[in-house]
């Protein structure tokens, strides 16, 4: 993917199943659409959940307006939502007029990658999610659409407001709408 002049300054996010710069860290270089710097360590102590998407996505579309939702609701409580957009340079010019119209606050990340999604266990479909604990070890991953009711839920959950069984470390809603072979690819749009 070529990277477009307002993505000229590096975005470096630090991920991995061991925490945020942990020993199996995968650094991915990622900008946010105003081209400022930023790490993920800096949300350190925080709940990250970390959703990849595009404009031209219409489940993405569908599930931008309930992410807002969520953060404007548990901002306050230490949760950050960060949306990755796989918007190419075609489609970038985009993101922010959509996240404008649909009065997204939280932080817009431009040039993510399929394989920064396959080193997340995230696969190549979006939209796919991925969520971090405070100690920013990866504890979940959802594919596909986000539901209100299992995002809050796994909010609430990891903030430690919910008692009992933890939500599913793994979601496949794709399994659900697609076969197999069919699933969405970022790359069909």
């Amino acid at each position: 993917m070529k990277i477009t002049t307002t993505a000229a300054v590096a975005f470096c996010l630090l991920v991995g199943t061991q925490g945020f710069g942990g020993l199996d860290a995968a650094p991915v270089s990622l900008l946010d659409t105003q081209g400022n710097t930023q790490e993920i360590s800096k949300y350190q102590g925080k709940i990250v959940v970390l959703n990849f998407w595009a404009t031209w996505c219409v489940p993405c579309r569908h599930e931008m307006p309930l992410l807002a939702e969520m953060q404007k609701k548990y901002e306050n409580k230490g949760v950050v939502i960060l949306g990755a957009s796989v918007d190419d340079e075609k489609t970038q010019p985009q993101i922010k007029p959509f996240a404008e119209k649909n009065k997204i606050a939280f932080p817009l990340l431009v040039g993510a990658t399929t394989d920064q999604m396959q080193r997340l266990d995230l696969g190549e479909a979006i939209p796919a999610t991925a969520f971090f604990d405070a100690d920013g070890n990866l504890i979940a991953r959802v594919l596909g659409e986000l539901d209100k009711s299992d995002l809050q839920n796994r909010i609430e959950w990891m903030l430690g407001k919910r008692h009992g069984k933890a939500p599913p470390a793994f979601v496949n809603g794709f399994q659900k709408k697609h076969a197999p072979d069919s699933a969405p690819s970022i790359f069909t749009h």
